[in-house]
């Protein structure tokens, strides 16, 4: 195993950030598994999960166990990790930009731009290397302006070459679900039935090109552009572990061993005997997730919860305005699954409370009340 750090190169005088990598594995070896946490810094499931699985990676690599190469973040945003207000950490934006730690990561098709083109040739596995030298090069030219740019770049130089890149995040009170591309459906089902996701959301291209995303989408945007010289270089997902509060080393050490499934089950680790054993999970459009919003402002209770099934129409919980004693319900806008809820139980009107998946694409307007 050995140990890369990446220092920031600080917001003010006197200041330092580190990113640390953990690479299992001879350098080079394929497949290539990227595995990070903490980007959005008040999620610690999946870097307690990342405490576990490199337990689990230091007995396999003293038993020469691990065929590919294997990379670990096991903090990914030292920057979020900082910020707290009021004793609470901010967490999921960084607090002078007020951006989305997990959102607008550099898009390497548009990087790499239309000369690459000429690079390609007809040999796709050929093509494969070339892509991911162009993606690597585009981002060491890039002159981050601010940390959180630096940190995001760094990030990229250290995953934008794998073959498989998985982002550990967790929700406020949810089941266990994940979001993935389109593209590799089959691979979405192998990660489901390893790690017991409930749930797979998808989308191709959501516009904010969060850290799955910036790893699946210029594979696609290649290939639609420049046909089957492009080959399908990257599976990415995020793996939402859970609710906030689903920090305990029993559970974070099934999960470890259920990713070490997973590992195996991609050719990066051998003498693993367990094989994915949980049911695969729905594949629903991540349009097809409804909203619910509150209809008043006051103290909200549930009468139904993450991972139910659930009609549309049907009361999820009311609202209680404490002053005037009016109680709303919260209904549901379609029938699916309950997958998430928010965290605080006073809420204003108009915030958003919970989703529900369905298997078709949300009309517009498709708001639980």
């Amino acid at each position: 195993m050995r140990i890369e750090t990446l220092s920031l190169t600080g917001a003010s005088a006197g200041t330092r950030r580190e990113l640390t990598l953990y690479r299992y594995g001879a350098a080079r070896a394929q497949p290539k598994v990227y595995l990070q946490a903490g980007l959005h810094a008040d999620e610690m499931p999946g870097v307690l999960v990342l405490q576990h699985v490199m337990d689990l990676l230091d007995e396999a690599s003293s038993r020469g166990q691990i065929i590919g190469e294997i990379c670990i973040v096991p903090v990914a945003n030292p920057i979020g990790l900082s910020q707290w207000t009021h004793q609470r950490p901010l967490g999921r934006q960084d607090a002078d930009s007020l951006k989305n730690f997990n959102r607008g990561f550099p898009d390497l098709a548009k990087l790499v731009g239309p000369a690459i083109e000429r690079q390609l040739t007809p040999e796709p596995e050929r093509n494969l290397s070339l892509i991911r030298g162009a993606f690597r090069k585009a981002l060491s030219d890039l002159r981050p302006r601010t940390d959180l740019e630096e940190m995001q770049v760094g990030l990229m130089m250290w995953s934008c070459d794998a073959d498989y890149v998985l982002d550990l995040h967790c929700d406020h009170f949810a089941v266990m679900h994940l979001y993935a591309s389109s593209e590799r459906p089959d691979v979405t089902s192998l990660l489901c039935r390893a790690v017991g996701a409930r749930l797979a959301l998808i989308e191709d291209f959501s516009g904010a090109n969060a850290f799955d995303e910036a790893h699946a989408a210029p594979w696609r945007s290649l290939r639609e552009k420049y046909g089957a010289r492009v080959p399908q270089g990257c599976f990415a997902a995020t793996l939402e572990y859970r609710g906030q509060l689903d920090v305990e080393d029993a559970l974070a050490r099934d999960d470890a061993l259920h990713l070490m499934t997973f590992l195996a089950a991609v050719g990066a680790l051998t003498g693993v005997e367990a094989k994915p054993a949980h049911p695969d999970a729905p594949h629903l459009p991540l349009a097809g997730a409804a909203e619910i919003v509150a209809p008043q402002g006051g103290v909200l209770t549930w009468q139904a919860h993450p991972g139910d099934k659930v009609a549309a129409g049907q009361v999820l919980g009311h609202i209680v305005d404490p002053v005037s004693r009016r109680r709303m319900a919260v209904t549901a806008p379609i029938a699916g699954l309950m997958f998430r809820t928010e965290f605080w139980r006073a809420c204003q009107r108009g915030q958003t409370l919970a989703h529900v998946a369905g298997a078709a694409v949300a009309p517009p307007g498709a708001v639980g009340r």
